[in-house]
């Protein structure tokens, strides 16, 4: 289960980036799924590979890092109410992120195809759209199921 830990937020407001990735590494590490390095090891990492996208209906970023910070694997959500400059994957253009899709997974040959499925669903306008509108945990999970994200209980 990618978010059997309930490490999902609605409607956030944030000043910058480092904010967003030091709140949902800190539940993260609450949660036990994240060890204490994986914050700097996010920061890092985003700052030399930047994670952001622009869909054809928000902007979303993807942060992660290397498996052995991680202790079980979570993906932590997070939209924003305000959205939050990251820089695009690939040439560093301004993103202003709404999304906020933190990977946290402990075997590396799962990163390829998580991600994979990721891009399915940032492509899917219908499935993006209906993100923007739900604010509760229950909706957003049943999205990530029929996305093929999160798997059935």
């Amino acid at each position: 289960m990618y978010f059997d830990k309930r490490v999902i937020l609605f409607d956030q407001v944030f000043p910058n980036q480092i904010s967003v990735l030091k709140t949902l590494t800190r539940f993260l590490e609450e949660k036990n799924c994240v060890k204490n390095s994986y914050q700097q090891a996010i920061i890092n990492r985003e700052s030399q590979f930047p994670t952001g996208l622009n869909t054809t209906t928000v902007g979303v970023a993807i942060p992660h890092t290397d498996a052995k910070y991680v202790n079980e694997t979570q993906i932590a959500f997070m939209s924003l109410s305000k959205p939050v400059e990251f820089k695009q994957m690939g040439d560093n253009a301004k993103v202003e992120a709404k999304f906020i899709f933190m990977l946290a997974l402990d075997n590396p040959h799962k990163q390829p195809q998580m991600l994979q499925r990721l891009m399915a669903l940032f492509q899917n306008e219908k499935a993006m759209k209906k993100l923007e509108t739900i604010k509760d945990e229950k909706d957003f999970i049943e999205i990530m199921k029929k996305e093929g994200i999160e798997e059935g209980q």
